[in-house]
C-alpha cells in the first residue's frame, strides 16, 4: 500500500465512483447533503475505499477487525482512531481497530454558512466532509500496520495521505457544536446572560460554549473566585434556556 499513489484527477474520479455505489448500497445516504446514516454505512464506504483505492488489500489481507462507530463524543476531532500499543507484539489476528466518526460535524455541517475544507480540500456538502474524514482515519489504520505508530503531524503519514486520496494538510475546518451553536444561537462566551433554574432567575456571564453553556454566576456562597475576589457559582445551561442580559 505504500507505494500506491494517484494523481489529483483519478483520485477525484474515483471519489465520484464511490459516491455512486454508496447511493446505490446505502438505504439512507442517497444524496450528498444527507440527513441520516448508521454505522452499517460506514461498513459500505470501508469496503468501497478498499476496492476502489487499496485494489482490496483489507479484503484479501487483513485477518484482524476493524470496528466502524458514529461517535455523538467527538466534539473537537472529525475523526478518531485507536489500536494497541502492543501492535507490534500482536498476530495479524490479534489486530483490531476502532475507527469513530463525528456524528456531530456531520449533522451541524450545513448550519454556518462558510467553506469548509477537510486535508486541505473543499467540502462541499455532508458526503464530502464524510468521504474526506473517512480517509484521514484510514492512513491512520494504514500507518499503524506498516509502522506500528501514527501521527498525522510527522512526514510518513503526510506522504501516505498526499499519495492516495491528495490531502495537502492534516486538520479540518468543519463546524464543530461550539460554531453551530454560537451561529444558531447568537452568542458568544463574554456575553451577559440570564436563566430560569428551580423557579429563579440567575444572572450572569458565558464563559465556555459546546454542546451547553458554562455560565458564571456572582454568589457569595460561590465556590469559584475571581481576580477581584468575587466568588461565583457555575451553571451548565442549554443555550436556547438563555436570555442575553443587556
Amino acid at each position: 500500500m505504500i507505494d500506491i499513489k494517484y494523481d489529483l484527477e483519478d483520485i477525484k474520479n474515483k471519489r465520484k465512483t464511490i459516491k455512486k455505489l454508496l447511493f446505490e448500497r446505502s438505504i439512507n445516504i442517497k444524496a450528498d447533503n444527507f440527513s441520516k446514516i448508521e454505522d452499517n454505512d460506514l461498513y459500505i464506504l470501508f469496503e468501497l475505499y478498499d476496492k476502489i483505492f487499496l485494489f482490496s488489500w483489507f479484503k484479501e489481507n487483513f485477518k484482524g477487525k476493524i470496528i466502524l462507530k458514529l461517535s455523538k463524543q467527538l466534539s473537537r476531532a472529525a475523526g478518531n482512531t485507536k489500536t494497541s500499543k502492543c501492535i507490534a507484539e500482536m498476530k495479524p489476528e490479534e489486530i483490531k481497530f476502532e475507527i469513530k466518526i463525528s456524528l456531530n460535524h456531520l449533522i451541524n455541517f450545513n448550519k454556518v454558512d462558510r467553506i469548509k475544507y477537510v486535508g486541505g480540500i473543499e467540502a462541499a456538502s455532508v458526503l464530502d466532509g464524510l468521504m474526506l474524514i473517512f480517509e484521514h482515519e484510514i492512513c491512520h489504520v494504514i500507518e499503524f500496520l506498516i509502522y506500528h505508530k501514527s501521527s498525522c503531524s510527522k512526514k510518513n503519514f503526510k506522504n501516505l495521505i498526499y499519495n492516495i486520496f491528495g490531502h495537502v494538510e492534516s486538520t479540518h475546518k468543519l463546524i464543530g457544536v461550539k460554531e453551530a451553536n454560537m451561529s444558531i444561537f447568537g452568542m458568544r462566551p463574554g456575553d451577559n446572560v440570564k436563566f430560569m433554574a428551580e423557579g429563579r432567575t440567575y444572572n450572569g456571564f458565558i464563559q465556555k460554549i459546546n454542546t451547553r453553556a458554562t455560565v458564571m454566576c456572582f454568589d457569595e456562597r460561590g465556590r469559584y473566585i475571581d481576580e477581584f475576589g468575587r466568588r461565583l457559582t457555575k451553571f451548565y445551561v442549554p443555550l436556547e434556556s438563555l436570555m442575553k442580559d443587556d
